[in-house]
């Protein structure tokens, strides 16, 4: 894996969070594969604990956000590491620290490590799997 390929999994995984944070769906679900899998280790309020396929990852992230409305979330990424399963497919992990802003109080609602597999998919890389591991249960 090259420095242009590692660079181009880590814009995937920052535009993740900016998708979801800015409400933009489209952007978010262009960060999946068509298939993808996203499991919740832990509780998110009434999100399920795994979602199946592009549109119901990203109906529930819609569903989520709705309820969450009056707070600006910020999911904030760090510590990414990557290892290539070939040329097309890559394991990465980072931590996630998930800032959160209501009537001017600024909140730290959860940690938490995401694993993902990403693969190539067309012009760019996108989650295939990914796995959220709560350091405590976000309301």
């Amino acid at each position: 894996m090259d420095a242009t390929d590692r660079l181009a999994v880590i814009d995937t995984l920052n535009r993740y969070g900016h998708a979801y944070d800015q409400g933009d769906f489209e952007m978010l679900a262009r960060c999946f594969t068509e298939n993808a899998v996203f499991t919740i280790d832990g509780g998110i309020g009434d999100m399920p604990t795994q979602m199946r396929g592009r549109d119901e990852i990203v109906a529930s992230m819609r569903a989520r956000r709705a309820a969450t409305e009056a707070a600006q979330r910020r999911h904030l990424i760090t510590n990414i590491m990557m290892d290539p399963d070939g040329p097309d497919r890559v394991t990465a992990a980072c931590y996630l620290l998930l800032g959160s802003t209501e009537e001017g109080t600024l909140r730290l609602p959860t940690t938490a490590r995401y694993t993902d597999v990403l693969e190539r998919d067309g012009d760019h890389w996108a989650i295939a799997q990914r796995t959220l591991r709560l350091d405590g249960s976000v309301g």
